[in-house]
């Protein structure tokens, strides 16, 4: 069985779909990009390296976030028995259904903070809140795959999936607030971000105040407690969920 890499195919014939369906682009990243209101035409050449460096790094951020996601997929993709009906439906089929634009990233978090669990973009869903779509293509193949594990798949498969089941499972129970917190903040100043106000950039800054004062507010938890050194590894974990631009 040859060991899939690359998902750019993959993406593209979702970008094709999408485009045939709604006539309008599906962006590779799928997250924002926070510029000034002014064009760069009237920038002073100052703030124009400002921009273009601005920009370098937030295609950085992005193509992590993207280059992770990727590894993912193949981690799983290239650990599926042929005929689990995950695979029996095509690569196409598997990015479009699990790839992050689909996916929540925060129940992925959850079961799996340091994306190392071969199955867990497929798990997440399990053990999220909401659980799955009871009528998504989703959870038929998620339920199909199921039903082909339970008929008599290869024993070390079962024994792959038992595993990362459980560890899915324990991580749901007891996953990392503090990585959440960082992902639900990104997400808040993302949909309130005010044009032309850095403040509201979702830096890693900027997030970190935001949960402070968050706290602060509804007397939970003092993040102030947490080291500095603390908050920078939890922003490297976070930046495998979400493009932070350091």
């Amino acid at each position: 069985m040859i060991e899939k890499t690359s998902w750019g195919q993959e993406r593209k014939a979702m970008q094709d779909i999408h485009r045939e369906l709604t006539g309008d682009e599906l962006g590779s990243w799928n997250y924002r990009m926070y510029e000034p209101v002014s064009g760069t035409a009237t920038l002073s050449s100052e703030r124009n390296e400002k921009l273009t460096d601005y920009k370098e790094r937030w295609e950085t951020a992005h193509n992590y976030v993207e280059s992770n996601e990727d590894r993912m997929l193949s981690d799983c993709w290239n650990n599926l028995p042929e005929l689990s009906p995950l695979r029996t439906g095509g690569s196409e089929n598997f990015y479009m259904m699990w790839t992050r634009q689909t996916r929540n990233r925060r129940a992925l978090a959850t079961v799996d903070a340091t994306c190392g669990i071969i199955h867990s973009i497929i798990l997440a869903d399990h053990f999220n809140e909401t659980g799955f779509e009871p009528k998504s293509d989703r959870f038929a193949v998620y339920r199909d795959h199921i039903k082909w594990i339970m008929s008599g798949a290869e024993s070390q498969y079962i024994k792959k999936w038992s595993k990362d089941y459980l560890r899915c499972k324990n991580n749901a129970k007891n996953p990392d607030l503090i990585l959440l917190e960082i992902i639900s903040a990104y997400d808040f100043l993302s949909a309130n971000c005010i044009d032309g106000d850095p403040s509201q950039i979702p830096s890693p800054t900027n997030i970190k105040n935001y949960i402070l004062d968050k706290n602060q507010k509804e007397k939970s938890v003092d993040p102030h407690i947490i080291t500095d050194a603390v908050w920078e590894e939890k922003m490297n974990m976070a930046s495998k969920f979400i493009p932070l631009i350091c």
